[in-house]
């Protein structure tokens, strides 16, 4: 037990390390190497808008991406001073000139001030002004850890926005198509299709459009090709979901975290149900504690060190400005009831969960059918039922007991905090899955 811990502790000292080192790195190097691509960044994203809107297809809606936090990203990266790197890469300031700003406000409780020079948030509009040398109050955003820093200015010095949108796209399916054939391998082809049509509901395959939202799906896509490809050679699964949380925190600007854990959860107890026979209702509930909590601990200690290295290193008082930020976030301002909270964000997907859920029958009849030569008809019991899909079920609930603490922030950021609901899509359909093949299993299999 001591042992464990201690590797633990090592593992997290050693990340936090690297994060610290990193950030330093790449905020090392001059501004002008990267002036070109944020000057063309900022004319694409003022074409734009702060808020881009896409039509999708199968949704026949417009969807809305946050050019208003990738304008922010460019912002803070763009800001950097290489004269103080430690220093800049922990305040991340936006809108600051090195040697020319002269007001610059520390980080507070509540929305990210904007210049006044615009009556409502702009982040574009300012992105704009700083590409340009406009001279502006700077912002410290010293909350997080802004993790993206040590992708962005380096592609930053050869690519612009749009070539960036590209990258990040032909990424994002690569994955997905690693991670598609791996649980067609391991699992079977009806999870795979399941997998691929509630990443359709989230418009994952767009999210190469939008810099805030693509980190958490990145971790999710490659932690979860990981434990599929690696299930059986992983000694330790604990260590994946922890160092998982605290990479998760390290990128994120607080989009939807929980996806990082809960889609590579969905898929262990896939691999598990295939291998143990014996799993039992306190084994599952366990487990989903255990990972939960050591995720968790991985997310928040990483937070928090960020907050308390602040603070240490100068004198920032982030530790309380943090916390009254989560209560903000939870009720601030509160003018809506949870069920409307829901509602904001189901309004995004619910079509698309229909559509999944008769997809998901209409593969599994079809796959039966092709099957029904190698395939025995078995009698099942309702506890086989409640253990087949109980995973699944405490999986597809999180989302709301998220909507319930974040209601602020579920409410307000409804057009990517609807992204949750990817662990509801999933989650159901896998339930269906389970509870309709359970029936019939190869003749191999029941032998076994």
């Amino acid at each position: 037990m001591l042992k464990n811990i201690i590797k633990y502790i090592g593992i997290y000292l050693a990340l936090i390390i690297f994060f610290v080192i990193s950030l330093v790195a790449v905020s090392s190097f001059n501004k002008e190497s990267i002036a070109e691509n944020v000057k063309k960044s900022a004319e694409v994203l003022l074409s734009e808008g702060n808020r881009k809107v896409i039509y999708i297809p199968y949704k026949d809606i417009n969807m809305q991406f946050d050019n208003y936090t990738d304008a922010l990203m460019i912002n803070t990266a763009y800001s950097i001073d290489p004269q103080t790197p430690l220093y800049s890469a922990f305040v991340a300031r936006k809108n600051y000139i090195p040697n020319v700003t002269t007001e610059v406000y520390e980080d507070v409780p509540g929305e990210l001030k904007s210049s006044s020079k615009y009556k409502r948030h702009n982040e574009v509009g300012e992105l704009n002004d700083l590409a340009n040398d406009e001279k502006a109050e700077s912002f410290e955003y010293a909350r997080y850890w802004h993790g993206y820093l040590i992708f962005l200015r380096p592609l930053l010095t050869l690519l612009n926005i749009n070539q960036i949108r590209v990258m990040l796209t032909i990424i994002l399916i690569i994955l997905a198509g690693i991670l598609a054939y791996l649980i067609y391998k391991k699992i079977n082809i009806i999870v795979s299709i399941i997998f691929l049509i509630s990443l359709l509901g989230v418009e994952y395959f767009y999210l190469g459009f939008s810099m805030q939202g693509v980190f958490i799906f990145l971790i999710t896509m490659i932690a979860s090709i990981i434990l599929v490809g690696r299930y059986e050679k992983i000694k330790n699964l604990g260590m994946l979901f922890f160092i998982t949380g605290m990479l998760t925190n390290f990128f994120d600007f607080l989009t939807v975290p929980m996806v990082t854990y809960a889609v590579p959860l969905a898929l262990y107890f896939l691999l598990k149900q295939r291998e143990d026979t014996e799993l039992n209702a306190k084994q599952i509930i366990i487990d989903i504690i255990k990972f939960g909590v050591l995720w968790g601990i991985g997310y928040g200690a990483t937070w928090f060190t960020k907050w308390a290295l602040t603070d240490l290193l100068f004198g920032k008082n982030i530790i309380s400005t943090a916390l009254m930020q989560v209560l903000y976030r939870s009720n601030g301002y509160k003018k809506y009831t949870l069920l409307k909270v829901i509602n904001a964000n189901m309004i995004y997907i619910i079509s698309q969960l229909l559509v999944n859920i008769i997809i998901t029958i209409i593969s599994i009849k079809l796959y039966e059918i092709i099957n029904m030569k190698k395939t025995e008809k078995r009698i099942i019991t309702n506890k086989q039922i409640l253990i087949a899909v109980l995973p699944y079920i405490l999986i597809s609930i999180m989302p709301f007991i998220w909507y319930a603490l974040l209601q602020n922030h579920s409410y307000y950021h409804d057009f990517f905090t609807y992204r949750n609901l990817i662990l509801t899509s999933l989650g159901i359909c896998l339930c269906l899955e389970e509870v309709l093949t359970l029936q019939f299993k190869t003749k191999g299999e029941i032998k076994k």
